[in-house]
């Protein structure tokens, strides 16, 4: 009894402390007119800068309130909290919120840089509204373009419900810190065209301790990748979780017909602790294992979409209840000399390939690539043993539902409509409540009109698949950008 009293007594002490911390949080304020003088209320609000390293006055737990309007330049926020008790900073819930990156002076390099610990930035928008979209200068560092990003530099920072668009990149999201979470973004437009090739990807990831998290995120129209987990032999790319995330026509913004990988993970250095799950890729591949990179230690590769899948020298690895669709070569297996196969469990995925001329699979060892047909795979590598194939295309209707793991009644949507349909039945009963208003807006027009709205009676809700003009990068007024509708959209379901 004095052992159950002692843990009772124990937990009560908690709550009690929980309470007493719920109870001491406090909410303090940034608008475009505020003044590094205020006191942070909201009848004399700081100005943004001034907010984001007030690190002695803002506390665990406490939420600092940005205002509707628009915040120039780059930044830098010094704010922490503690594990469990993050400091929060966040969009107001009625008004647009707008970091424009563009730098106010030559000095400024625009960059959104969360330093710190234990913080959750969500609810507003980062751009940049410089309209050079275009160099002469080769390589990632052209003196002639600063657009910015927002770059994570923090541990366990988690960025939440952003949309990020026509900066340098979307998001940096660097080994310093530990951990940390990407979730619920909307990134698109983000690069810009070099004389070598597109620059600029909506996620460039390294992590050295802990796991980084980049789930449910929408990401579409980069100028290079959508995931870009990479580096050197000098990066260290451990642990890493990448979940549900929605990635279309990356690559598109370079030359039209251009694709880059949906995702890619694989560099110089073993990437070790990778699980991709879940994803939809549409207009891109998922690649693991880079292609002059090193021997890789172990992937978790399940239930994606995905228009290709290219896995190179894990020495373990899962990858089942996959769908992959293709013209040609629908799944290629690598290996700098010869494929490693002991650790790999790869099943029961399913397969589609539209034409084949190039083969239906292929194998790469010691940099000869061999094309083959779905029997020949099997046999060549022991692989897929339960797997099915079809000469064609998927025929069914795929809507997948993503609810936001911050905001009740919100959610993304996938659907894959290979039947053209004009609108189609979605289910958003794990997403809403019976009599809850809600809207859906295409990720294409976020800002824009809603394309179906009302109160939500139990009921699918039907969505239209109509053709929506994407917005045009900044500073590319006339960008010919691809037309997915019907086959293929993107949606946000949001709470009102």
């Amino acid at each position: 009894m004095q052992l159950s009293w002692g843990v009772t007594g124990l937990l009560s002490g908690y709550i009690v402390l929980a309470s007493a911390f719920s109870m001491q949080a406090g909410e303090f304020h940034a608008t475009s007119t505020g003044s590094p003088k205020g006191n942070g209320s909201a009848t004399e609000p700081w100005d943004l800068g001034t907010a984001l390293v007030a690190s002695e006055i803002v506390k665990p737990g406490d939420t600092v309130w940005i205002h509707a309007g628009t915040y120039r330049g780059g930044f830098v926020s010094r704010l922490s909290g503690r594990p469990g008790h993050p400091v929060v900073v966040r969009g107001e819930r009625s008004g647009r919120v707008t970091i424009d990156t563009h730098p106010r002076d030559e000095k400024d390099d625009g960059q959104f840089l969360l330093l710190g610990a234990d913080a959750v930035y969500r609810d507003f928008e980062v751009t940049c509204s410089h309209p050079q979209r275009e160099t002469k200068i080769a390589g990632p560092w052209p003196a002639d373009i600063r657009r910015g990003d927002v770059d994570v530099r923090g541990d366990r920072i988690a960025v939440v419900n952003l949309v990020v668009h026509d900066c340098g990149s979307g998001f940096g999201f660097w080994a310093e810190g530990e951990g940390g979470e990407i979730s619920g973004c909307l990134i698109y437009n983000n690069g810009w065209r070099g004389p070598d090739r597109g620059h600029g990807h909506a996620i460039y990831a390294q992590n050295a301790c802990g796991t980084k998290r980049i789930v449910d995120n929408v990401v579409f129209h980069q100028f290079a990748y959508g995931i870009h987990v990479y580096g050197s032999e000098k990066a260290s790319l451990k642990g890493f979780e990448i979940d549900g995330n929605i990635a279309f026509e990356n690559g598109c913004l370079t030359r039209e017909g251009d694709n880059a990988p949906g995702i890619l993970v694989g560099g110089g250095s073993p990437v070790e602790r990778i699980a991709v799950r879940d994803n939809v890729i549409v207009g891109g591949t998922v690649r693991l294992g880079y292609p002059w990179g090193t021997t890789n230690e172990d992937v978790v590769c399940t239930g994606n979409y995905s228009e290709g899948l290219v896995v190179r020298d894990f020495r373990k690895g899962t990858v089942r209840n996959n769908t992959l669709v293709a013209s040609s070569t629908v799944v290629s297996l690598e290996g700098a000399d010869r494929l490693l196969l002991g650790g790999l469990h790869w099943n029961e995925n399913d397969y589609y390939v539209t034409d084949g001329r190039w083969g239906e699979c292929s194998v790469v060892e010691s940099s000869k690539s061999c094309g083959l047909s779905f029997i020949e795979w099997r046999e060549k590598t022991g692989l897929d043993a339960r797997s099915t194939f079809t000469k064609g295309s998927p025929s069914k209707l795929r809507v997948i539902v993503r609810p936001n793991a911050y905001e009740p009644g919100r959610a993304h949507v996938a659907v894959l409509n290979p039947q053209k349909l004009s609108e189609v039945e979605v289910d958003l009963s794990p997403v809403l409540k019976s009599g809850q208003r809600f809207r859906i807006v295409s990720v294409k027009d976020v800002f824009g009109e809603s394309l179906v709205s009302g109160l939500y009676d139990d009921r699918p809700v039907r969505v239209p698949m109509k053709p929506i003009k994407p917005p045009p990068p900044i500073g590319m007024p006339n960008a010919e950008l691809p037309v997915t509708e019907p086959q293929f959209a993107a949606f946000v379901v949001l709470p009102e």
